[in-house]
């Protein structure tokens, strides 16, 4: 159970080869995008309760799906980065 050495180091790489400098752009789009997705009205009326059903609208469903992959793709992001944090 040891440790996977890297053929390189990573204190040596430039910010063009360093693949945390990309993965770290691509969270801070995705997080912009997330953030961009809650903030919307439709996001809200996805989001907020009703009794009379109108929760399960198409529409609703569609946005609660849209935030789950916004949210998994930040999630996605951020474990790739922890990797290279090791």
């Amino acid at each position: 159970m040891g440790v996977e050495r890297r053929p390189y180091p990573l204190a040596s790489m430039t910010d063009a080869q360093d693949p945390r400098v990309g993965l770290k752009a691509q969270l801070q789009e995705a997080r912009a995008e997330l953030k961009a997705h809650m903030g919307s009205w439709e996001y809200a009326f996805a989001m907020g309760g009703g009794r009379d059903g109108a929760g399960d609208h198409p529409l609703h469903r569609r946005t609660r799906a849209r935030t789950e992959r916004l949210q998994q793709r930040c999630q996605a992001l951020r474990a790739q980065l922890a990797e290279y944090e090791l």
